[in-house]
């Protein structure tokens, strides 16, 4: 079940509601919730930035230098994720990259105590969901590194396709190694959603 609650209004994506998931947007109020994970190393590096240094600082990234990034990169704001009945962020799920009018990579990041449940590809599924019939997209990405070994099951999970491996790149703590790059079409999605026994 995923319910799309609104239009895109300058950028920014409606409120989604999933079975589980209320996925909205980040507030600078947010910022203790998101620090909580945002400063543990192993949520950060292996997502490709490093962990955040104080509550001060996540508040100032999200008032100030996330927006920016939106206009910059010509990507549409992503959503904070929150279990049903709370206001806690817990983790997100985001468009970071543009790499054609109609191709957008997303990343995605979760706090621990939340690993292992389902969640990251409940909220990812609702975030293809709004990509391909609200933003109008052909294809979405997925990049991770090869250790990386949860965001490639969700990855997998999601029906995405292994595209390339970039041997002995360097990760963002300088350390070498691949790079792999999955994509999803609208036709895949649009072939998975209407059989979703083919998602695992």
């Amino acid at each position: 079940m995923i319910k799309i609650l609104g239009q895109i209004k300058d950028s920014k994506l409606p409120d989604v509601e999933t079975e589980r998931l209320y996925l909205r947007q980040r507030l600078v109020s947010d910022a203790e919730d998101i620090f909580s994970y945002a400063s543990l190393p192993e949520v950060t590096w292996p997502a490709g930035f490093p962990p955040a240094e104080s509550v001060e600082a996540e508040a100032y990234y999200l008032e100030n230098i996330m927006p920016k990034r939106w206009v910059e990169q010509k990507v549409p704001s992503g959503y904070g994720i929150c279990l049903k009945g709370t206001n806690k962020v817990i983790g997100s799920v985001d468009f970071n990259h543009r790499h054609a009018d109609d191709v957008l990579e997303m990343g995605y990041t979760l706090h621990p105590d939340y690993w292992g449940q389902g969640i990251m590809p409940e909220a990812a599924r609702a975030l293809l969901e709004v990509g391909f019939n609200l933003v109008g997209l052909h294809k979405i990405e997925i990049e991770c590194y090869s250790y990386n070994k949860a965001s490639q099951r969700i990855a997998e999970k999601l029906g995405f396709t292994l595209e390339s491996k970039i041997r002995d790149r360097k990760d963002a703590q300088g350390k070498r190694c691949d790079l792999l790059r999955y994509g999803l079409l609208k036709s895949e999605w649009e072939e998975l959603s209407a059989a979703p026994d083919k998602l695992n």
